[in-house]
């Protein structure tokens, strides 16, 4: 049978407990970056049955959940009252191929939205907590209420992940947890005042010819555009997916021939060293090209 409206609400606040919900709802994509370090595009995809989502879709729908979060929020605090329309999340799942979707790339856009999130709700007062929407299914719910579900949703499926995590383990081992390493040595103040490290976006992302890692990044770096080797294939799906973003690139090295390329400069990633999937170090908002770091 299957369960009720009240259920539901009680079976997803339960995982809370006595957990801060702003402290979940701050901390959710932190942890799920944590928990798929290192995993491969296949163990992402991974389910145990055809019926069971795997680690990407799970990530994939948080995302979208959130996204309708945010709306359903500022329509209920611009007018409280408001009618909330319910979502079927395995239509959606269907609809837009969840199994199909990177994690990594789903885990992004969850946490750019969570981010406007949480910035919306600080900054409200406290008389607005008691603002409210009438869902079509579930019935009259407060923002207050809604922090509390959408941080007991959250834990729901980070046990969900944390399932599959073992499951994983059960037949191989998977990577080890994660451990920040040790400190290098002191270096000299002036050290990284040595390399010229700059805002550039990807414009334009090339295979390189018999290179299972390697693709060729044309980045606009404002005054000019260099071309620059990046071992950024094996590690994603689809590498296009980095066009169009800024990141971060020391660009005073000599310039390097890489499987017959030339590349005038070097990504500055963050992961490589530790194992883990390399994300690119990128600025907290779009700045001008060009701009330096440091």
């Amino acid at each position: 049978m299957p369960e009720t409206a009240e259920q539901y609400i009680a079976r997803i606040i339960s995982n809370l407990g006595t957990q801060d919900p702003m402290q979940v709802l701050a901390t959710t994509p932190s942890r799920i970056g944590g928990a798929i370090a290192g995993r491969s595009d296949d163990d992402l995809r991974w389910t145990p049955a055809a019926d069971r989502w795997s680690i990407a879709a799970i990530v994939t729908h948080l995302a979208d959940a959130e996204i309708v979060a945010g709306y359903r929020l500022r329509m209920i605090l611009a007018n409280s009252g408001t009618p909330i329309q319910p979502f079927d999340q395995n239509q959606w799942a269907s609809a837009f191929n969840y199994p199909a979707q990177d994690a990594f790339s789903s885990l992004t856009t969850f946490n750019a939205v969570r981010t406007s999130t949480l910035r919306l709700l600080d900054g409200i007062d406290e008389t607005k907590l008691d603002y409210y929407g009438v869902h079509a299914e579930r019935g009259q719910e407060t923002v207050r209420h809604l922090i509390r579900l959408y941080a007991g949703h959250d834990l729901n499926h980070l046990k969900q992940i944390e399932r599959l995590i073992e499951m994983l383990d059960a037949k191989s081992a998977g990577p080890s947890r994660f451990q920040p390493a040790a400190v290098k040595p002191t270096a000299a103040v002036d050290a990284m005042g040595q390399l010229d490290v700059r805002v550039g976006t990807v414009v334009k992302v090339d295979d390189v010819p018999g290179a299972a890692r390697l693709t060729r990044l044309t980045v606009d770096f404002g005054d000019r555009q260099r071309t620059i080797v990046a071992g950024i294939k094996k590690e994603r799906a689809e590498p296009q997916l980095v066009k169009g973003q800024q990141a971060l690139f020391v660009v005073n090295i000599p310039p390097r021939t890489i499987h017959g390329q030339e590349s005038e400069g070097m990504l500055f990633d963050i992961g490589y060293a530790d194992g883990v999937r390399p994300a690119l170090a990128q600025p907290e908002w779009p700045v001008p090209n060009g701009t330096r770091a440091g």
